[in-house]
């Protein structure tokens, strides 16, 4: 879920352990990162094992909630929402949806974590119905979707 070109500002929804904040990290070096999650034992650790990331803003609220209010813009927005293996349902919701591309910058890409399931194309389909879908990358048994 990393780009190719160093983005200006990048938005995270779904911290978990923070490797697409390290992967951003170690490829541009800083980069500006807001990182949501509304789990604050993920916070908590992300706190200590990404102390070292000054450029990361670690922003305690739900990732729906944040992207229906925020006003910045963004050049990557990377979509990793889960609650365990179950990935959350309104990732493909129309407002949603809408919602994050407003935030995208000019030529910003946003690149969705999908669990490949009997639901992950129409999971595609439903993404490709408000952005234009770049490319699907295979990752396991997950499916990154890269749109803009």
């Amino acid at each position: 879920m990393v780009p190719d070109v160093r983005p200006r500002r990048a938005l995270l929804l779904g911290l978990g352990a923070g490797t697409i904040a390290r992967l951003l990290h170690a490829r541009f070096g800083p980069v500006p990162i807001v990182g949501v999650d509304d789990d604050r034992s993920v916070l908590d650790i992300a706190r200590d094992e990404l102390a070292d990331l000054p450029h990361l803003e670690l922003v305690d609220d739900d990732a729906f909630a944040y992207v229906a209010r925020a006003e910045e813009r963004f050049d990557l927005a990377c979509i990793d929402l889960y609650r365990g293996a179950q990935p959350q349902p309104r990732i493909v919701s129309r407002p949603f949806l809408r919602q994050l591309r407003a935030l995208l910058a000019p030529r910003g890409q946003a690149a969705f974590n999908l669990f490949i399931d009997r639901r992950v194309e129409t999971r595609v389909g439903r993404i490709g119905r408000v952005f234009r879908v770049l490319e699907r990358i295979r990752v396991g048994k997950n499916l990154v979707v890269w749109c803009r």
